[in-house]
């Protein structure tokens, strides 16, 4: 609904493309930023399963890694956007869209096989794939201040306060606790709302081959390749099924974020998210039957 709305409103005249871009500049530097300080904050890291986190972490690199390859190699996108759907290729929206269908089956507890793999995309994945794309953006505008530039950027410090907060406990100001919930409880909202303005001005028709296979790589290789590996290792039934929920869960949308901060293309991007949410709703449900 909050997508339709900003599609909507973009249809009727009432926002334009550049209004995408100034509300994805809150998310930036509050919402997601507050969104990953939370996350890292309360991670249970004594309740990991580490098994379950090893064998989806380690298929996420490798998929991100090889559909990068893929689309900038084989498809000849530019390097940037390349990056950006090589990481939706493998960034599930877990938070947004997986966790409250697994709590809506199972309760609360789902939550936890899950905040370890969140752990790691709010710590490394999408921080990293921050700075490599801001690197990229600097070196492509021949600006030399790449550090000046990179100490702008708020996921080069909220990685580590989170993680730093969840060290503290209950030692930790409740009132930074506080501001990132509050702060991070908007970034599903936002980010979805923007997304509805751009795709509003795409050609929705028209998909193209190399976001076929972001999606085809999203819902079948990545689900398969972790229900594998989750044979291998050692965990509990309940870690399995909802590792594997996740694995098969739709495209993120957080390199629309980095893509619409730093002038990448979006279209692409957009069109992954929409099309493998509307699709994950069949494969979900066949797990989850």
């Amino acid at each position: 609904m909050v997508l339709a709305l900003g599609a909507a409103l973009r249809l009727g005249g009432a926002l334009q493309a550049s209004d995408a871009v100034a509300i994805n500049r809150f998310a930036f530097y509050l919402a997601v930023p507050a969104l990953i300080i939370s996350v890292l904050g309360k991670a249970p890291i004594t309740d990991f399963e580490w098994g379950a986190v090893f064998a989806y972490t380690s298929t996420q690199i490798a998929l991100y890694i090889a559909t990068f390859a893929l689309l900038y190699y084989v498809f000849k996108l530019e390097i940037r956007e390349a990056l950006l759907l090589g990481m939706a290729a493998s960034f599930v929206n877990h938070v947004f869209f997986v966790l409250p269908i697994a709590e809506r089956l199972v309760g609360e507890d789902a939550g936890i096989p899950m905040a370890g793999i969140v752990m790691f995309d709010a710590g490394l994945i999408f921080p990293t794939t921050v700075v490599i794309t801001a690197v990229l953006t600097a070196r492509e505008k021949g600006k030399a201040n790449i550090a000046g530039m990179l100490l702008k950027n708020p996921f080069i410090y909220a990685p580590g306060l989170g993680i730093l907060l969840g060290l503290m406990g209950d030692k930790a100001p409740s009132g930074i606790m506080t501001f990132a919930e509050f702060g991070g409880a908007s970034a599903a909202p936002v980010l979805l709302f923007a997304l509805g303005i751009t795709l509003a001005g795409s050609n929705i028709r028209h998909v193209g081959s190399a976001v076929w296979a972001v999606i085809g790589v999203k819902l079948l290789i990545h689900p398969a390749i972790v229900w594998g590996l989750l044979g291998t290792v050692a965990v509990s039934q309940f870690t399995s099924d909802i590792t594997l929920l996740v694995a098969a869960g739709p495209c993120g949308a957080m390199p629309f974020v980095i893509a619409t901060q730093y002038g990448v293309k979006t279209d692409s991007i957009a069109k992954a998210v929409l099309i493998s949410t509307t699709l994950s709703i069949l494969s979900l449900a066949v797990l989850t039957a």
